[in-house]
């Protein structure tokens, strides 16, 4: 008790730089956060026909990944800018999956109104947790991650992404 009483300054002072490091731990931006992909390579999806695909089938190849869902109004916004580039000869040298967080039938339809030829993939409510593990902790959509052919994530956007964008993080996935 004698330590404390002489000490209590340095036990308070090292109280409020614990506490200091958790907030900024907290409050620090997404594109700050490491991000594993560990979790995307674990993930056993189906396609909106409900056939199984393995993410790790897709280590080797530059990536983009989409996360998305039908009632989110930038999602839907920028898909005709994920198939053009798919449809382009950059979609010739990056693979480019949506990862929908909604009902199979509503993406399958969408999907099919919008001609999106990329493969979209049922996330389910396990997609959430997924995005916030690679560096989304607020779980917002539209969430895009690139990844490049080591299986290296080189960048990581939030919200709407114009097409500009989408193909200079194309061409950086792929020079990795």
């Amino acid at each position: 008790m004698k330590w404390l009483s002489k000490h209590w300054f340095l036990l308070l002072a090292g109280c409020a730089a614990g506490l200091t490091g958790v907030w900024l731990a907290a409050t620090r931006p997404a594109s700050q956060l490491p991000a594993s992909l560990d979790i995307l390579w674990a993930a056993q999806l189906s396609d909106l026909r409900g056939a199984p695909v393995r993410m790790d089938q897709m280590r080797g190849k530059a990536l983009i990944v989409n996360f998305w869902a039908t009632w989110c109004g930038p999602c839907k916004e920028e898909m005709p800018d994920f198939q053009r580039l798919a449809a382009g000869d950059l979609g010739k040298s990056v693979q480019i999956v949506g990862i929908g967080i909604d009902n199979p039938a509503n993406m399958r339809s969408f999907g099919e109104k919008l001609g999106i030829t990329y493969p979209l993939l049922d996330g389910g409510s396990a997609a959430l947790d997924m995005l916030k593990l690679l560096g989304n902790p607020s779980g917002g959509l539209p969430y895009t991650i690139v990844v490049d052919r080591t299986g290296s994530q080189v960048a990581q956007h939030l919200g709407r992404i114009s097409y500009a964008e989408l193909k200079t993080l194309a061409i950086t996935a792929i020079k990795q």
